[in-house]
């Protein structure tokens, strides 16, 4: 009797050892850390601080940027230009976050990566972006844009469906 014990006892934890790994390892999403004044539309003007092609890129822009989470997927939408990306959470710390938007074509790849303070209704930050070129699979040239942004809070809801999206 023992030992029908003792196997059943292996079998159970056996069997519920992987399921709780797995809820351990999306418990501590990082997008859950994302502090939640992020969310909302933005007034975002970015200015180009460095370039390695200052005629490629624009120096000054102004942009709405939307954002909003769902699960662990958090997604920038700007709603005048009908632009979207699922965006990675890297790293946050406290009020600072650190994302990643990775792109693949077959002959370019893109890595944009924003580092953003929260500030109240405000953010500041840069936004880095590498691009590199390839013909035959060998990487022909990599071009580099870094702009400092600042956003200004315009609602703390999306305001995506003014615009029907």
């Amino acid at each position: 009797m023992k030992k029908i014990l003792f196997i059943f006892i292996i079998l159970f934890f056996a069997c519920i050892l992987p399921v709780t790994a797995q809820v351990i390892e999306g418990s501590v999403a990082m997008s859950d850390k994302v502090p939640s004044g992020f969310f909302g539309d933005w007034k975002v003007v970015s200015v180009c601080t460095k370039s390695t092609d200052k005629e490629l890129y624009n120096t000054k822009s102004v942009d709405i940027w939307t954002l909003t989470r769902q699960g662990d997927i958090i997604t920038l939408r700007n709603p005048l230009s009908g632009a979207r990306a699922d965006i990675t959470v890297d790293d946050v710390k406290g009020t600072t976050v650190k994302f990643e938007k990775r792109t693949n074509f077959p002959d370019e790849e893109s890595i944009e990566t924003p580092i953003l303070t929260l500030q109240g209704d405000n953010f500041t930050g840069v936004d880095k972006i590498i691009i590199r070129t390839f013909k035959d699979g060998n990487l022909i040239k990599e071009d580099y844009v870094e702009y400092e942004v600042r956003g200004t809070k315009i609602s703390g809801s999306p305001i995506s469906g003014i615009f029907g999206m």
